[in-house]
């Protein structure tokens, strides 16, 4: 519960000041990733060194979820001291719908993507 009420806070206070359904930067390269109950559908993601935007599709699952990113060395642990700038999804993503990160500049390394409301398990991101 208190997952919930942490992300919901932090997911208000992004809305307004970095996230949007759609990016206008240039080179950002668009994820989309699936939630399912209790898992995504994509397991783990190789990706180069840039920029990213994360869109989140809620796949019948009856509550409200979410997306962050951390390092990998920082997998769990408190997602509101550890989640990569701009990480979070902008709004809760309801039950069929969509909702985008904000635009993630990710370096070579380890990180996990994960959902907190779901839960889900924490997925690899190799950066090369």
């Amino acid at each position: 519960m208190k997952y919930i009420k942490l992300f919901t806070l932090l997911a208000v206070l992004f809305i307004g000041t970095n996230l949007q359904a759609q990016t206008s930067e240039k080179d950002v390269t668009i994820i989309e990733l699936t939630q399912v109950e209790g898992e995504f559908e994509t397991n783990n993601l190789s990706l180069t060194p840039g920029k990213y935007q994360f869109r989140i599709v809620n796949k019948d699952v009856d509550k409200d979820l979410g997306f962050v990113i951390q390092k990998a060395e920082d997998a769990g642990k408190d997602v509101m001291k550890t989640a990569l700038k701009d990480s979070f999804s902008s709004e809760l993503v309801k039950k069929g719908e969509a909702q985008y990160t904000g635009v993630v500049n990710l370096t070579s390394g380890s990180y996990v993507y994960s959902c907190p409301l779901n839960p889900t398990p924490h997925y690899k991101i190799e950066v090369k």
